[in-house]
């Protein structure tokens, strides 16, 4: 089928844009697939668009700043697929705004969000590849959160 046949790959922020892409790109290529988003609408909609290539998925609803759904989202995938090979760390967020007028509860969300959460997704990740004894494969989308053109 493709270069990641039968590969179990984790991705979060899958319920639209560049995490939703990566999702279908792995499908096409043979991954089966853990799909992590809050919108459940959403997920199930990825989900649809993922096994039509002949792969399966699990979906499970995580809210990322949330440590005990990140290591329910690591135990579901062992109970499903009794492995994991890729994570990749999509879920991002940024409000926008000028930083004089960013309120610390809104750094604070981009802060668990961007920092912490791929940190706690790597760590459940690790240790589970690590106890594989497999190569580790990761990808972290969350620094393009960053670049960002100035406004006037």
């Amino acid at each position: 089928m493709g270069q990641l046949n039968d590969e179990i790959a984790l991705v979060t922020g899958v319920s639209r844009g560049i995490g939703k892409g990566i999702a279908i790109a792995f499908a096409q290529e043979g991954a089966n697939l853990v799909l992590a988003a809050r919108d459940v609408e959403r997920l199930k909609q990825t989900e649809a668009e993922v096994v039509a290539h002949g792969v399966q998925a699990l979906v499970v609803p995580t809210d990322v700043t949330r440590e005990e759904q990140i290591e329910n989202l690591f135990s579901k995938t062992l109970e499903s697929f009794g492995r994991l090979d890729v994570l990749v760390n999509n879920a991002g967020a940024f409000d926008g705004g000028p930083i004089d007028e960013l309120s610390t509860e809104a750094w604070d969300k981009v802060i668990a969000i961007n920092l912490r959460a791929p940190f706690l997704c790597t760590r459940f990740a690790f240790g589970i590849m690590k106890r594989q004894g497999v190569c580790i494969k990761l990808l972290d989308m969350t620094y393009q959160m960053g670049i960002m053109p100035l406004s006037d």
